[in-house]
């Protein structure tokens, strides 16, 4: 027990701290808000049926900045997308969330800190627990989410998916099981 909370401490720290450097992975995730707030709980809505809602995909760049990523999203089968907004950087994007999305951002529009990707305007077709999740992408060799840093020929490295968005359901059950060295080597 002692262990999970520490672990969730530290992940809250890394990925929530504003002044904090960037941590030497980065991370992926899909948010209820603009906020991209990690606390245990805070990534939980329960919208009514045939209600609107929103979603936005945030990714933390590692140290080394991203100039552009890969990932797909799992969509439950309540839920339905009605309209997706890209950032405005975004220069290139190749695919579907849904069957795995590549993007990148405008040449010298290296990311250094939060950056959103999307930002989904979703509706609820029913109350049933479920989440929307970001997975590998799976046409990538092998299947992943990545980013390519900002380091002379934008070498790819692994993004860490940080937190689903829950619907409906307790999201305080979502902590990545790791080690305590994995969690000191982010400080």
């Amino acid at each position: 027990m002692k262990k999970a909370i520490l672990l969730v401490a530290a992940i809250i720290f890394v990925a929530s701290s504003v002044s904090a450097q960037l941590p030497p992975v980065g991370y992926i995730g899909i948010f209820k808000d603009a906020t991209h707030n990690t606390d245990p709980g805070a990534n939980v809505i329960c919208p009514a049926p045939y209600s609107q809602f929103q979603a936005w995909i945030w990714i933390l760049p590692p140290a080394t900045g991203m100039q552009a990523a890969e990932w797909a999203v799992l969509f439950p089968a309540t839920t339905v997308t009605l309209l997706t907004t890209q950032h405005p950087n975004i220069s290139v994007a190749l695919g579907t969330m849904a069957t795995g999305i590549s993007v990148a951002f405008a040449e010298g529009a290296c990311n250094m800190e939060w950056v959103w990707t999307h930002q989904l305007q979703m509706m609820s077709l029913g109350a049933a627990p479920c989440k929307i999740e970001i997975i590998k992408h799976p046409t990538t060799q092998p299947p992943a989410h990545q980013a390519a840093t900002c380091e002379l020929g934008y070498p790819i490295v692994p993004l860490i998916n940080l937190t689903p968005l829950y619907l409906c359901m307790d999201g305080s059950v979502g902590v990545q099981e790791t080690n305590w060295g994995a969690i000191k080597s982010l400080f």
